[in-house]
């Protein structure tokens, strides 16, 4: 087989600009990162963008906004040292709610993360330790092992010991029995709880409906939602509308609105009102009336002269 059927047959495809120092020079994986593509931008810094899913809830500190466990970020990763042979990993993000930096770093000594800036821990405070239960800190009470050699040499130390374990373990049973008993009173008439619910809700149901039909019949648009009245508002609103300001305004504004309906010819204007403005035109009006009948009575007695 000649070398150009060899080629043929292997289905090699070399561009019209390939060279074999460069490649190609238009090819779109020239400069790439490979499979990461994006997410190793900041490969020279050492950082690798993950996604990072919280272990916990956490509350931010700018905004106070809780951040359920299990919601997921983009996260830069870094290794920032190491625990014996075991990498420490931080995790920095950015909150969605003010877009606070928030960093988590890995605790390999204690298999934990552990929130370094930017926020707090909602559950068991900031440390680990403040979650153990009761019984595990009590574990770890004795921290040698003469002191553990000495408790086992000791019959009644021993005896205390057991006897604070059986203790315990009745109180454990006794609250879980309690609230197995409580649930089951709570849901025992299962039918008249659900009765009840549904009462409630359908109570709700028509206060909203007619909550919408009142704001339609105010002409209010369809976003506007109205609350259920309180007698707390109404009380607000009379002491707003009875207050000596509210009273000094709406007396200026019927004022106002008397003297904008005067007329500006008149020669005596009145603040009395729109009462005092017809007095006026009509006795302004009579005069007018009499000088037009003394005219006429004159112009009658020159045409009978010239008769």
């Amino acid at each position: 087989m000649s070398t150009l059927a060899a080629t043929q047959a292997d289905g090699f495809y070399y561009p019209p600009d390939w060279t074999p120092e460069g490649g190609s020079k238009n090819s779109a994986f020239k400069g790439s990162n490979g499979a990461l593509g994006k997410r190793a931008n900041k490969k020279s810094q050492g950082l690798l963008t993950i996604r990072f899913e919280m272990p916990f809830n956490v509350r931010c500190g700018a905004c106070g906004h809780t951040i359920a466990k299990g919601v997921r970020f983009n996260a830069e990763k870094k290794k920032i040292g190491n625990y014996h042979s075991t990498p420490i990993w931080s995790f920095t993000m950015y909150s969605a709610c003010c877009h606070q930096e928030i960093e988590v770093q890995t605790d390999p000594a204690n298999t934990e993360y552990n929130v370094a800036k930017g926020a707090e821990r909602c559950v068991g405070g900031q440390g680990y330790e403040a979650e153990l239960p009761d019984d595990l800190m009590q574990m770890l009470e004795y921290q040698n092992d003469e002191e553990r050699t000495a408790l086992l040499a000791n019959p009644l130390a021993v005896l205390e010991r057991s006897m604070n374990d059986e203790k315990r373990a009745k109180a454990r049973a006794r609250s879980t029995l309690e609230l197995n008993d409580l649930s089951k009173a709570r849901w025992k008439e299962d039918y008249l709880v659900n009765k009840s619910l549904r009462r409630s809700m359908r109570s709700q149901r028509k206060e909203a409906v007619a909550l919408k039909e009142y704001s339609k019949s105010l002409g209010l648009p369809e976003h506007v939602r109205l609350k259920p009245e309180k007698e707390e508002d109404k009380q607000l609103a009379r002491r707003v509308f009875t207050s000596d300001a509210a009273r000094f305004d709406r007396r200026r504004k019927e004022t106002r609105r008397d003297i904008l309906k005067q007329s500006i010819f008149a020669s005596a204007p009145s603040t009395s009102g729109v009462s005092g403005l017809v007095r006026a035109g009509s006795s302004s009006a009579a005069p007018k009336r009499t000088s037009s009948a003394t005219s006429n009575a004159l112009r009658a007695a020159k045409l009978a002269k010239r008769r």
